[in-house]
């Protein structure tokens, strides 16, 4: 299934054939399962397109921006490839090496200390919420969680650890941040 949506501008039939058709070259590296979300917004110097694919709880998301709608799309597509090729390399290389040994070496290092002097430098009034975002959890490994924050080219990821806790995982400069919520 594939749904398209045009923010700041009417997306003639022609081009939706267009996008389904540039959609052909990723959907046979992808269950059948697959449905694709694509957005389409009108920006200042262009388009930008922003492609999510979801299938059963899991998403990749591409996004580029170009200054037709063609160029956009088919760097997102592109985008989305690499994407999928470097989830097929890591789920390939998982399943060989058994379990990431320096993931777990890398949380072993992660208590780190945050003084009030950083919260009282920060002024809340300034704050200004921008999007707000309904997610509903799913339970995962934190190696899971790390694939898809990677997939969707977040800097963090919410997930329900296999224990049930909600967890955050987050990138650091060299590695991976871990919050469990008690």
């Amino acid at each position: 299934m594939i749904k398209i949506t045009a923010r700041g501008f009417e997306l003639k039939q022609g081009a939706k054939n267009g996008i389904e058709k540039e959609l052909k070259r990723i959907e046979k590296m992808l269950p059948e399962t697959a449905s694709f979300d694509v957005t389409l917004a009108k920006i200042k110097d262009g388009y930008k397109c922003d492609i999510t694919v979801v299938n059963v709880g899991s998403f990749i998301r591409g996004e580029a921006e170009a200054d037709r709608i063609e160029p956009a799309v088919d760097m997102t597509v592109d985008d989305l490839k690499r994407k999928l090729r470097k989830l097929k390399t890591n789920i390939v290389e998982k399943k060989r090496k058994g379990r990431i040994d320096e993931l777990a070496d890398a949380f072993a290092e992660l208590e780190e200390e945050v003084s009030m002097e950083d919260f009282e430098r920060f002024d809340a009034s300034s704050a200004e919420i921008k999007r707000i975002k309904k997610v509903t959890p799913n339970m995962m490994t934190d190696d899971e969680a790390i694939v898809q924050m990677e997939m969707l080219g977040h800097s963090f990821f919410v997930y329900l650890g296999v224990e049930g806790d909600t967890r955050i995982i987050y990138a650091r400069n060299k590695g991976y941040g871990l919050l469990i919520c008690e």
